[in-house]
């Protein structure tokens, strides 16, 4: 018995808060605003004052829509009307289909592009990528400069040869900041925030003449090695580009994916007799 008075408890303070949510909030002409329709827009953190201002805020708003929207519905030429109307359809079409497509993109879309196809594309286009800055090809090291070793690791790091590479991997523990395996294209600005001994009128002179630089301040040492250099509005080297054209390479795979689906999708419903032509 228990069991059953409890069950009918429960059904009935669902049958409240069902009720609740469904309680009317506002009217305009024949239009209702339940509760439902913005409870979960209002905090459950907010003191009831907030709360009561909040909801007034929510019901003001909606109920200015619904008035203007019905003055349009009243004043607007018949055409603008068919023209909105013809607009609305037309862009939830395009939501549908975009957004079906999409899901499929990412359920069947390959968007691997292998390394030969970012390069070939790169001989052929390569001028079309231009620098928006100088930029250089570097590894440094950032450390200490009370490290006890710093002799040994400058000597090493001016050598730069596999050994000395691996010698000075197995220190990167002592290092602040460090890029050794992989040299990085930085381009100038960065690399003075990396290496604040370097400023705007120096850097461009004094890494052209050498390829080996110690920096020291207070606290660091900065160890820049400078492989390469590239000027300001030259074609840019392949590392930089290389997201570009992947990017540009998957948006084309892309196209060509729907471009084959909308083909299938058509010779299917033509086959299948849900598209026809009539004469």
């Amino acid at each position: 018995m228990r069991l059953i008075i409890l069950f009918i408890f429960l059904i009935n303070c669902n049958n409240f808060q069902q009720t609740e949510k469904r309680k009317k909030v506002a009217r305009v002409n024949s239009n209702f605003l339940y509760l439902s329709d913005f409870d979960n827009e209002i905090s459950p953190e907010l003191s009831y004052e907030d709360s009561v201002i909040v909801s007034r805020s929510i019901i003001d708003d909606w109920a200015i829509k619904e008035l203007v929207y019905s003055q349009s519905v009243l004043y607007l030429h018949d055409s603008i009307q068919k023209k909105l109307a013809e607009m609305v359809e037309n862009y939830k079409l395009q939501l549908w289909t975009n957004t079906y497509k999409n899901l499929l993109s990412k359920s069947n879309f390959d968007n691997k592009i292998d390394s030969l196809k970012k390069i070939e594309y790169y001989q052929k286009n390569k001028k079309n990528f231009r620098l928006k800055d100088d930029f250089y090809n570097v590894a440094y090291i950032i450390l200490p400069e009370s490290n006890n070793n710093l002799k040994l690791i400058i000597s090493r790091f001016r050598n730069f040869s596999d050994s000395d590479i691996f010698f000075l991997d197995s220190l990167n523990y002592q290092f602040n900041e460090f890029l050794l395996d992989k040299p990085l294209w930085i381009n100038k600005n960065n690399l003075i925030k990396k290496i604040p001994s370097l400023n705007k009128f120096t850097i461009g002179v004094e890494l052209k003449k050498r390829d080996f630089f110690v920096f020291k301040d207070s606290l660091q040492v900065y160890l820049l090695k400078v492989f390469d250099y590239k000027k300001y509005n030259t074609p840019a080297p392949y590392e930089i580009a290389e997201g570009n054209i992947e990017r540009i390479l998957i948006n084309k795979k892309k196209l060509d994916f729907f471009k084959n689906f909308d083909k299938e999708i058509l010779d299917d419903a033509i086959q299948t007799n849900k598209f026809e032509i009539f004469p």
